[in-house]
């Protein structure tokens, strides 16, 4: 088991179900954790659920979408912690972020659709990484910037065109990034996941089943382990890259499989 014993780790979007899984495994793994969310109460559950098994956590509200919100959480963690080591950003969505009905193909997408995802997603990894990586150059001893980028960014998705050309964004920026902050000993990488579900959710287990070679669902449980080699020791020279986790799902070719 990789150790990430007294590593503080920041993780955005952490009271959802990937982020509160790669909160919880951390935490397990020895980390110091700031659970942030724009959510106050899924925050604060995920570090009760921490705190709970002996971990230790701290939950912090967090609107990815506001620089200034993300400033202030970064602020507070950096005062309550005194150090930054790894910065996982999982906070983000698809349309469902703007609410029920909001998908549809780019030449029928409302503007109000395109904004709020792309705000969230895009803006919302500029924002994070922006400060986070300030406040990792300045202590000056390296450090993680994990996102969470997706599949779809990769194949592209039909009626979700807003979503996977926000999450290219996402791992365009990885790489800039990479190269801008690897003088200062800070990797900076991407994962990728496919189609993630639930344990008990059951209406879309055949999908879950269609959309991979491996015929088997992919849980944020895989993911967050993954997160975790991103972010220990013994992956310290690998930065720049995009890990797919998608059980072979960005290998087919439409009428091949």
């Amino acid at each position: 088991m990789m150790d990430l014993k007294g590593k503080t780790t920041l993780i955005t979007g952490a009271g959802g179900y990937i982020g509160g899984e790669t909160a919880v495994l951390f935490a397990e793994r020895g980390a110091n954790v700031a659970v942030c969310d724009v959510s106050e109460d899924a925050a604060m559950k995920i570090a009760d659920r921490i705190a709970a098994a002996g971990g230790n956590a701290k939950s912090y509200p967090m609107d990815v979408s506001s620089s200034a919100d993300v400033n202030r959480a970064v602020e507070k963690v950096m005062g309550d912690f005194g150090r930054l080591d790894i910065c996982v950003h999982a906070a983000g969505g698809s349309a469902r972020l703007a609410g029920k009905n909001s998908y549809a193909p780019l030449i029928k997408q409302r503007d109000e659709v395109i904004d709020k995802v792309l705000k969230v997603n895009l803006y919302g990894a500029i924002y994070v990484a922006r400060a986070c990586g300030a406040a990792m150059v300045k202590q000056g001893v390296g450090g993680r910037i994990i996102f969470l980028a997706s599949a779809v960014a990769i194949n592209g998705l039909g009626g979700c065109a807003e979503y996977s050309a926000a999450k290219g964004g996402v791992m365009s920026l990885m790489k800039s990034l990479a190269k801008e902050l690897g003088a200062y000993g800070i990797t900076v990488n991407a994962v990728a996941p496919g189609v993630v579900m639930r344990p008990d959710e059951k209406g879309d287990e055949e999908r879950a089943l269609n959309t991979n070679f491996l015929r088997t669902k992919c849980l944020a449980s895989d993911v967050a382990r993954l997160i975790a080699f991103m972010s220990s020791d013994d992956a310290r020279f690998i930065t720049g890259q995009t890990y797919v986790i998608d059980g072979g799902r960005t290998l087919a070719m439409k009428g091949s499989d």
